[in-house]
Order: structure tokens, then C-alpha cells, then sequence
């Protein structure tokens, strides 16, 4: 069964709100009945997280990862942890960056984003290649290292 890793700022959660994303909730709904769901955030703790998703009747998830350490490094870090319960996921982002850095890693990324989220990065968005490159780097990967099934 497939297992997916669903980040909770921007794409379930509006961040710096209460207020969640109708795709986000729709998403959540349809994988926690086809996969085994896991839910990933830097901002929330595991109380409040719970809390808020009980009121919106998201409780259908495998797990909590809560990692103190935003960006990219700190979402590598407890993608490990999933990788370290022998699970192949398919990780759902909101964040470019933290994208490019999951696929570098190996990791099957969907990039979610909202016309409702606005300008989001001081930075620039990286351009289409580099996303483009980097899944082809993990098309490579696979072709060359043997996949281990659950």
C-alpha cells in the first residue's frame, strides 16, 4: 500500500491561521482512505495539531512527525525518519525548495501551491530546470539501485 507524507503548512493548513485549504482537506480525505496518510510540520506541536484536525474531522492519518527545524534540512530530517520505517512515500509539498531538496534525496514529490497563497518566499522560486533536473536525477536512481517493497 502506497504511503504518502502530507505536509501540513500550505498545503492542509494556511499558515500564520486557523483556516485550512479546501484542495488540502480534499487531498487529505481521498489518501487517507486509498494509503497509508502521515502527516509532517515544523510549526505546529503534536497537541495543537491534534486539536485542530479533530475539529475538522481529519483524524483518518497513520502519524504526527513534528520537526523544531524549518526548511529543507528539518523536513530531510524527519523524512528519514518515515524512510526508517521501511515505507516508500510520496512526500506533498508547498514549498519549492524543500521539493528540490526531497527529490535530490530520492523522495517522489508533488509540488501543491494556491492562488491563494500569494507571494510567499522573499527569495526566487527556482527555475522549472533545476525541478526538471532533479527528477530526472531521481529517474536515474531509480533505474540503478534495487527498490525495497514493504
Amino acid at each position: 500500500m502506497l504511503a504518502a507524507v502530507m505536509v501540513v503548512e500550505g498545503v492542509l493548513r494556511i499558515p500564520d491561521s486557523e483556516g485550512h485549504y479546501d484542495t488540502g482537506w480534499g487531498l487529505y480525505q481521498a489518501l487517507a482512505k486509498n494509503c497509508r496518510l502521515h502527516l509532517l510540520s515544523h510549526t505546529y506541536t503534536e497537541q495543537d495539531i491534534a486539536i485542530w484536525l479533530h475539529k475538522r474531522h481529519l483524524t483518518a492519518h497513520q502519524s504526527y512527525l513534528h520537526t523544531p527545524t524549518p526548511g529543507p534540512a528539518g523536513r530531510l530530517e524527519a523524512l528519514q525518519r518515515v524512510r526508517a520505517w521501511r515505507i516508500g512515500a510520496l512526500v506533498i509539498e508547498s514549498d519549492p525548495a524543500c521539493a528540490l531538496a526531497e527529490l535530490d534525496a530520492g523522495w517522489s514529490t508533488a509540488l501543491v501551491t494556491s492562488a491563494h497563497q500569494g507571494p510567499r518566499h522573499s527569495q526566487a522560486i527556482r527555475p522549472w530546470d533545476d525541478l526538471a533536473d532533479a527528477v530526472e536525477r531521481q529517474s536515474e536512481l531509480r533505474l540503478t539501485e534495487p527498490q525495497e517493497h514493504p
